[in-house]
């Protein structure tokens, strides 16, 4: 397959999957946050795609942070031009690598709740998520931190730059 050819699977398979994840964040039947993790995959796949376009090879790894600064400094700095002006005062990017760390977090260790959680009794979890409730449910102290206005703002930052090589 050609680069050409590569990177726009790469693309489309990216928003194809981002799609999927619009029509589960809009559904009132779902139970799992299945979407955010299918819009992390998308965000890896437009980030490598990204990297391919930069002359970089991508690595097989999820360590978003370490792919995000294999791509050129222009790079990351068009990606946030754009991303920035996606939601303007709706979405935080002033912190770009902690953010991929928790999507990171989020894909490696905290799609399985089970796992997640997997030294703490099914009594200990509940009492952990009320005493969590009785905090005010503070964002910043929450096990798993979604961000997920952030990432679609990064998505959008990279599928435009990504959109420029076609």
């Amino acid at each position: 397959m050609s680069m050409s050819d590569r990177i726009r699977c790469m693309y489309q398979e990216a928003h194809e999957r981002s799609h999927d994840a619009d029509i589960l964040a809009q559904s009132l039947g779902t139970r799992s946050d299945s979407q955010a993790i299918i819009r992390i995959l998308a965000f890896e796949v437009l980030l490598k795609c990204a990297l391919l376009i930069a002359g970089q090879k991508p690595r097989n790894s999820h360590n978003y942070k370490n792919l995000w600064l294999g791509l050129p400094g222009y790079v990351r700095k068009e990606i946030l031009q754009v991303a920035s002006e996606h939601m303007p005062g709706r979405a935080d990017l002033s912190q770009v690598e902690k953010l991929l760390g928790w999507y990171q977090f989020i894909f490696e260790k905290a799609r399985y709740h089970y796992e997640l959680y997997e030294n703490y009794t099914l009594d200990e979890q509940y009492k952990l998520g009320e005493y969590w409730i009785e905090l005010g449910v503070p964002i910043n102290e929450a096990v798993v931190q979604y961000h997920p206005r952030e990432l679609q703002c990064l998505i959008a930052g990279v599928s435009a730059y990504v959109e420029k090589s076609f």
